[in-house]
């Protein structure tokens, strides 16, 4: 990829203004700051059965009790986790709000499969009824992996490109270079970036027969958000957040 110059883009060089997380240390980026800062273990006991009995999930996280009932009837735990995440950077400030919403504002979300544990419920309900179409419809968006990154855009009025990467662990990062580069090309004013994962049994599953039985790290889940604009100045720039709107935005 060419370099491209914020004289090219009208954009300055990224940064991070804003985060918010949705973790195994609770909900919001103050449970997730004193969680890391005290080093608190979060690995708990599951209740179903699965290929282990312990994982590093969101304590309390019932989809429904947080978001509420509107909206959410049909709605899985990976698609939760994100809207919670993108609801909670936006209601930090009231600029996260004007400048992360909006004609002007991406969503790029990385994830690995999205849910499976959606995908496979929707395929056995089609396998195990009368017909193969006496299924929830209501339930399919849940079987594509950017059913999340869409929700969140509805939710919260994000209109500009929005992106769903599979990368499987290195997701986050993908996303976040796909953020500097609809900056650098002027695609979006301002990006929320970030990466979603649900714990589940389906889940839990695939990554056992993936490996090579060796005994790993209990899985996790959570979703972290970054509001990512270019460092043009809030004087200068029409959504910027630093001041120095020189440097070069190219290959890293």
């Amino acid at each position: 990829m060419a370099d491209m110059t914020t004289t090219a883009t009208g954009a300055g060089r990224p940064v991070i203004t804003a985060w918010s997380a949705v973790s195994p240390f609770g909900i919001g980026r103050t449970a997730f700051a004193e969680g890391a800062r005290e080093r608190r273990s979060t690995v708990s006991a599951l209740a179903e059965a699965g290929p282990r009995d312990d994982a590093c999930t969101v304590p309390g996280f019932e989809v429904r009790a947080v978001l509420g009932k509107k909206g959410t009837r049909s709605m899985d735990r990976v698609t939760g986790l994100a809207v919670t995440a993108v609801g909670a950077l936006l209601d930090d400030t009231e600029r996260s709000r004007a400048v992360g919403t909006g004609e002007g504002a991406a969503l790029a979300l990385g994830t690995t499969t999205g849910s499976a544990q959606s995908m496979m419920d929707f395929t056995r309900d089609s396998l195990t009824g009368e017909q193969p179409f006496f299924v929830d419809p209501a339930r399919f968006p849940n079987t594509v992996m950017n059913c999340a990154a869409g929700q969140s855009a509805i939710w919260y009025q994000l209109k500009g490109p929005n992106t769903t990467i599979a990368g499987g662990r290195a997701a986050g990062l993908h996303a976040l270079n796909y953020s500097r580069r609809l900056l650098a090309a002027g695609r979006a004013q301002t990006v929320l970036c970030g990466a979603a994962e649900e714990y589940s049994t389906a889940r839990a599953w695939l990554e056992h027969h993936s490996g090579d039985g060796a005994p790993g790290a209990p899985l996790g889940e959570g979703c972290a958000v970054f509001l990512v604009e270019p460092a043009a100045g809030e004087d200068g720039g029409q959504n910027g957040a630093g001041r120095d709107p020189g440097r070069r935005t190219g290959r890293r």
